[in-house]
C-alpha cells in the first residue's frame, strides 16, 4: 500500500541534515537514493502556541483541535515550566478497509515553555472550547505596576 504524503519543502534538508549528522556519514555519503524518509511519518508533532502578556496576566492559547478534555493534561511544575500533553489513539479500521490518505496524527504530542518568575502559579486558570486550549496566569500583586500619588508641597 502506498501512502501519500502532504509535500514539506524541508523535509530533504532534514533528511540530509541527519545523513551528515550520521557516523556512516563517511561509508555511504549521499545515501540510498531509494530510501525512504522514514522519520517523517513518525516525526514528533508539536502543539502549536501564542503566549501573551498585559499588567494583569499572561495568556498562553493552544491549538488542540479533536481533542477532548479527558485526553489533555496540562501541568505547571514547581521550577515554572508549564506543560500540556494531549494523546489520541488511532482509529480502528474495519474489515476490508485501508487508507488512501491519513493526514490527522495519532500518538502523544507535549509541549513545555518556561514561564516568566513574576506570575502567581497558585492562581492558573485552564479551559479547552472548540480545539483551543487558554491557560491563563495571573502576574502577582508585587510584580503589578502600581500608580503612587504625589504628596507634598504644590510648586508655585
Amino acid at each position: 500500500m502506498t501512502t501519500m504524503q502532504r509535500f514539506d519543502p524541508f523535509r530533504e534538508m532534514r533528511h540530509f541534515t541527519r545523513l551528515m549528522n550520521s557516523p556512516l556519514w563517511a561509508a555511504n555519503r549521499w545515501g540510498d537514493p531509494l530510501e525512504q524518509d522514514v522519520e517523517s511519518a513518525s516525526e514528533s508533532w508539536s502543539i502549536p502556541m501564542d503566549v501573551s502578556r498585559n499588567e494583569q496576566q499572561l495568556t498562553v492559547n493552544a491549538s488542540l483541535p479533536g481533542f477532548a478534555a479527558d485526553d489533555v493534561d496540562v501541568s505547571i511544575s514547581p521550577d515554572r515550566v508549564l506543560s500540556v500533553k494531549a494523546s489520541r489513539k488511532s482509529e480502528v479500521t474495519h474489515e476490508g478497509e485501508e487508507f488512501l490518505m491519513r493526514e490527522r496524527r495519532m500518538g502523544s504530542f507535549s509541549r513545555a515553555i518556561r514561564l516568566p518568575s513574576d506570575l502567581n502559579l497558585d492562581d492558573a486558570s485552564v479551559a479547552l472550547e472548540h480545539g483551543v486550549l487558554t491557560v491563563k496566569v495571573p502576574v502577582a500583586e508585587a510584580a503589578q505596576t502600581r500608580r503612587l500619588q504625589i504628596s507634598g508641597a504644590a510648586d508655585a
